[in-house]
């Protein structure tokens, strides 16, 4: 059992659905859109705690799933889950890179994670080989909703540039250039932007409320006050979240 004096994990495992700004509703019209294709198999490159491959599950059936994530704890936190939710028998999940996995599936979900193939063009043109002739892959990817400033970027993650992301007609380009259609795509509202990001920090701010003596608080405080204030003066209404749900072309 957890010692609830102790700080809890960085992250929203516990609060957020999935692992990127997606909110409930538009997820549940996607998981909806995504069953008319009735796919039996799903692969989830960068799953995180698997909470978008078991949902797809939940509402499938007949369908079995394999979630990829290098991140180890990620893993055993979505295999509890599986356990808990009663899906263990169609969810695996493994600590891999997606680079190394040679499976293919008639859903593959790429959902804020194509650094795992290196560049978006080669995680595009790598997908086609994971997604099987009639199937769809659901792609996600950060966007500029605007170019930033050099203030902005400042204000990022270390090291960050222009070049970290596209506009979306580019994307698009890209996509389309790889040998994909785009049967539908969506972009992240403010809304679903703040529930992420306030997600990510909600369990950590709850213990640091109730915990404000601990020894370890006050570097919890710098954390999230830092983090904060990254998004704040920094991506937000900058960066943006685009979903897309893709079938081959040819």
């Amino acid at each position: 059992m957890t010692d609830p004096n102790t700080p809890p994990a960085r992250g929203g495992a516990s609060v957020l659905r999935t692992n990127s700004p997606i909110g409930r509703q538009s997820f549940d019209r996607l998981i909806n859109d995504l069953a008319t294709n009735r796919p039996r198999t799903v692969l989830d490159h960068g799953c995180g705690w698997g909470g978008m491959l078991m949902d797809i599950l939940e509402a499938m059936p007949n369908t079995s799933g394999t979630g990829i994530d290098i991140n180890e704890s990620y893993i055993d936190q979505a295999r509890m889950a599986a356990e808990q939710r009663g899906l263990a028998d169609r969810a695996l999940f493994q600590a891999e890179s997606s680079a190394d996995c040679a499976e293919s599936a008639d859903l593959v979900l790429n959902v804020g994670s194509y650094q795992a193939f290196g560049t978006i063009s080669e995680a595009l043109s790598r997908l086609r080989s994971s997604t099987t002739p009639f199937g769809r892959l659901v792609f996600g990817a950060e966007i500029w909703s605007v170019v930033p400033t050099d203030n902005q970027l400042a204000h990022m993650w270390p090291g960050t540039t222009v070049d970290d992301a596209l506009l979306l007609p580019d994307l698009v380009d890209k996509v389309i250039s790889a040998g994909w259609r785009v049967l539908d795509l969506r972009t992240s509202t403010s809304q679903e932007w703040e529930e992420f990001e306030c997600g990510h920090l909600r369990n950590r701010e709850q213990w640091l409320v109730t915990h404000p003596e601990h020894e370890a608080a006050s570097e919890i405080r710098d954390e999230l006050d830092k983090a904060r204030m990254m998004w704040l003066r920094g991506h937000r209404d900058v960066m943006g979240f685009v979903t897309f749900v893709l079938a081959k072309d040819g």
